[in-house]
Order: C-alpha cells, then structure tokens, then sequence
C-alpha cells in the first residue's frame, strides 16, 4: 500500500529532443542532470538522455560526478558546477569531471594541479552576470585575461553565465544580462559560450550561443505557457487509498483542527505525507483527482497520511479501499502542484521521497 512514481523515459527523450532543436546545429545541447536527476534518478536517467543525443552533462558535486561516470560511456562531458576543490582532485582525474571553476581560489587551486600533473586540464570559467551568486567578477576576469600564466595548463572549454529570471520571458533583466555576458565574455574572444539554462532556451538565437543547459524543462516542468506548447509531463504518481470514511457535520479534519466539517462528509484517507516529498503547504489548499474529478485536500498534511474528501463525485463512482488517487499525471501537473503548494516545480519533483514504488517507462 503505497504510491507509485512512474518516470517515462520516452518523454524524457522527447524533450530533450524538442529543445534541442530549438537552437541552431552550431549549438550544443547539454543535459543538467544534478540532485539525482531532479529526484527522478540520475543512474537511468542520464544514460536515456545519452541514447537521445546529449553528450555534455552538468551536476553540483563532485559525488553526483563519480556516480554518473559509472552509467555514460567515455565521451561523455561532466561538468561540476560547484568548481574544484582540491580534497577531491584525484577523483576529478581519474573520473575525468570538469570542474566550473567561479572564484579565483578554485582558479588557482586547479592551476596548482594542472601543473603538479604536467597535463592540461579542462576547465569551464563561471562569470556572475547578475546574480552575486556564484561567479567571477569583471576584476576577476580583467585580471584572469590579462596574465595567461595564471591559467597555466587549463584549458578553457566554456566560459559561463547564468540567467536569474529566464522563465520571465518579457523581464527585462534578460536582455540586460546577456549584453553584460557579452562583455565579459569579450575577454576571451576565441572560448565558446554557454548562458542558457531552461528559460534561456526559449528566448531566442540570441541567448543559445554554443552550448545551452536545460534542467527543469528535460523533466517536463513549464515555467510559462509556450515551453508547455513543446513539453510533454515525464512524471505521473498515484497513491492508494488506505480507508473510506464517514464524516459527521461539525467535526474536524486532520492536526490541530484547521478544517471544521460543515456537513456529513465520505473522505479518503491517502498512504502518502511530507515524508514523502508532498508538501505540508498542501494541506486545505491542493486536490488529488479521481478519474478526473478534484478531491480537494482537508485538513493538514501529516507526515505519511493525506486526506481528502469526495463532494465532488456522485455515491456511485465512490472509490473502495486500495483504489489509486491520482497526485501527478493527465489532470495535475508538477507546475499545477506546485501553484497549489505556493512553490515551483523543481522543489515538487527534488522532494519526491524515496519510498514511491517506481517504474521506469520507455
């Protein structure tokens, strides 16, 4: 008695193909495969998007790295967005992972190992364009630019920047980043370019450069409507029902009785809670949807069980215990659960738990 995630790798495939071909055939297609794949699994996943064509890979640590290289052929790229760090730097050589470097400290930490090693490594150099996140500053780039022996035995694939409001397609702070990453970008003149991530791939030629990054969008989440035109959902959960219950009017629902029961009320009790990765937030706000109808959410979330009620369905089409309740899938969304949840869909899909019974579909 418990949910069942299903992953469709087909989909998956799909859109990295459709985003793909978005960009011109100068332009590399890389796949951001960090936090396990967004919580799908990076082990089965990443060989999928391999099969579909990518080649270059981007994940946060060094460990995501190690795995991944288990699972990709040899020619793979896998970049580390967290950048080098030396405690490691015996596994960026023998598991052959690009570290991107965004401060001067992995700079000349990496230079110290390209030269103890006598070999040229690669590299990708991180400019902050906006964000005062991660990233080099101009300085740093001036000063970098400037003195070729402080990039002594690197070799500089990419240089990069990273868009903070992309999924506001009309935001105008895009625009301004991109004239700003073209600057800085100037300072290595024969480097190729990486700026786009999900959101950046849909605004044009002008932000596609040679490599973009897609994250979210690979797993199906749509941050506005014309990424939904081309997208397909790759995940659907569904979740049994534990019990069928009589409710009487005047009751309460749930912890802490937030939800007060205006009249005699049939709910379901649902194996699943935040334990699981679906959010606490959720409580008397979200539905779950029972062959197409809503079943609104009543009460709190608690850590394993949901409730739910069902005025919405006539007494015929009543479930039984052990019946499946729709979470994600034809009629929700992980953008849909994620409005709900007050959130957005990277948190929905990183949180699904570890105890969803999955199926990979291909």
């Amino acid at each position: 008695m418990r949910g069942e995630l299903s992953i469709n790798l087909s989909a998956l495939c799909a859109n990295y193909t459709a985003i793909d071909a978005l960009s011109n055939i100068n332009c590399q297609t890389a796949a951001v495969v960090k936090a396990n794949a967004y919580g799908l699994g990076a082990s089965i996943v990443a060989p999928a998007l391999y099969r579909a064509g990518a080649r270059c890979f981007f994940v946060a640590m060094v460990d995501e790295g190690v795995e991944l290289r288990g699972v990709l052929p040899a020619d793979a790229q896998i970049f580390i967005l967290n950048g080098f760090w030396p405690a490691r730097d015996d596994d960026y050589i023998m598991y052959h992972l690009t570290p991107v470097l965004a401060s001067m400290y992995q700079v000349d930490q990496y230079r110290v190992l390209a030269v103890e090693c006598k070999r040229v490594l690669p590299a990708i150099l991180h400019f902050d364009i906006g964000m005062n996140r991660l990233g080099l500053s101009r300085d740093d780039v001036k000063f970098l630019s400037g003195d070729a022996s402080l990039l002594q035995g690197l070799g500089i694939l990419y240089v990069m920047g990273h868009l903070s409001s992309s999924e506001e397609c009309d935001n105008q702070i895009n625009e301004k980043q991109r004239l700003y990453f073209d600057e800085v970008s100037a300072y290595f003149p024969n480097v190729k370019k990486c700026l786009s991530n999900s959101g950046g791939v849909f605004m044009g030629d002008a932000f596609h450069y040679d490599l973009v990054r897609p994250g979210v969008a690979l797993y199906g989440g749509c941050a506005h409507a014309g990424m939904r035109e081309i997208l397909r959902d790759v995940v659907s959960l569904s979740v049994p029902i534990l019990q069928v219950r009589d409710a009487e009017s005047g009751g309460y629902i749930g912890y802490n009785e937030t939800y007060c029961i205006d009249k005699k009320t049939k709910l379901i009790i649902l194996s699943i809670g935040y334990a699981d990765g679906f959010l606490r937030s959720l409580g008397n706000v979200g539905s779950l949807y029972l062959r197409g109808s809503a079943l609104p959410i009543r009460g709190r979330v608690s850590m394993d069980l949901v409730i739910c009620d069902l005025d919405n369905l006539d007494e015929e089409n009543y479930p039984k215990e052990g019946d499946m309740v729709e979470v994600l899938g034809a009629y929700q969304t992980i953008d849909d659960l994620a409005c709900d949840a007050g959130t957005i869909s990277y948190e929905v899909l990183t949180n699904l738990g570890n105890r969803y019974k999955r199926l990979y579909i291909d």
